[in-house]
């Protein structure tokens, strides 16, 4: 019996064929790529034929398409000039700041939106303009209304004939409009008790003071600067302090004002209104202040 030929073993790889048809297809493709770079291209024909292809292949790991959202083809023949590029990255994921300028040139013009910012940056501008003049009109508001009251308030002290130990004045900052009453009208030195022939001026400026029930007022003791040696009260800050409370609790319970509308306090000798230098002056910084608030507040 004939023994059968021993069948030769085959190489090992791809068939030798394969490597001249790879060849082959290189050169097509580079053939074609030519063709392609050196075409003029209808962009609604190029635009319908990548939609198709996108919906047909999908090569990559991103999921992205060949056509469609690719690096390669997708923006236009302007992108073979990155050809080696893309080569080294087709395929992957790409987080490049390549590709994000890529997405962002494709939603929107770079000079259009520096435009939008700049016309928001405007918008803002305006706001807070508009913001300064509101306040420079309420600041207006606040004036006028301050001086609205401080006429009330030196008609009805004309009215009432308070007399020349009354003093009027206005805040700068037109906050309030004030009275001052010399504290010697009110008060014995270094005492807190008011003097009974001082009471009918108190009553007097109670009136005003009830006309402004709804309005914030203060009531602030002041001294001079001198020293206390003797009596019940071991400074200044105590002795304005008891003179603003006791002038407080009076026009309270006289005119029945609201409690709540009222404050009072003692400043001693920081704010004069005058030198400490001489008699007259000490004399007007010994005051009882009373403070009407305006509205505005």
């Amino acid at each position: 019996m004939a023994r059968k030929k021993k069948q030769e073993d085959q190489a090992p790889g791809s068939p030798a064929w394969m490597a001249t048809f790879s060849d082959l297809m290189n050169l097509l493709l580079c053939f074609f790529v030519l063709l392609f770079s050196m075409s003029s291209v209808d962009t609604a024909k190029f635009n319908e034929m990548a939609q198709s292809f996108a919906s047909t292949f999908s090569i990559f790991k991103a999921g992205g398409a060949f056509f469609g959202d690719g690096n390669l083809v997708a923006n236009g023949a302007t992108q073979l000039n990155n050809l080696d590029e893309y080569k080294a990255t087709m395929g992957e994921q790409s987080e490049s700041k390549e590709d994000k300028d890529n997405i962002y040139e494709n939603n929107g013009d770079t000079a259009e939106l520096l435009e939008y910012y700049k016309n928001k940056v405007s918008e803002l501008e305006g706001v807070v303009e508009d913001l300064k003049q509101n306040e420079q009109y309420q600041e207006e508001l606040k004036q006028e209304a301050s001086s609205m009251l401080y006429d009330e308030v030196i008609e009805l002290a004309n009215r009432y004939n308070l007399g020349t130990d009354v003093e009027f004045g206005m805040d700068t900052a037109y906050n309030y409009v004030k009275i001052d009453v010399k504290g010697s009208v009110l008060f014995e030195s270094n005492q807190a008790e008011i003097k009974k022939d001082a009471k009918p001026i108190l009553l007097k400026i109670g009136d005003i003071l009830k006309e402004y029930d709804n309005f914030g007022i203060e009531i602030i003791g002041h001294t001079d600067n001198i020293p206390i040696k003797s009596g019940p009260y071991r400074d200044n800050d105590y002795l304005s302090a008891a003179r603003a409370i006791e002038t407080a609790q009076y026009l309270i319970k006289t005119k029945n004002l609201d409690a709540s509308k009222i404050s009072f306090s003692g400043k001693g000798e920081r704010e004069p209104v005058d030198t400490n230098a001489t008699e007259e002056g000490r004399s007007r910084n010994r005051r009882i202040e009373f403070r009407i608030y305006t509205p505005m507040q």
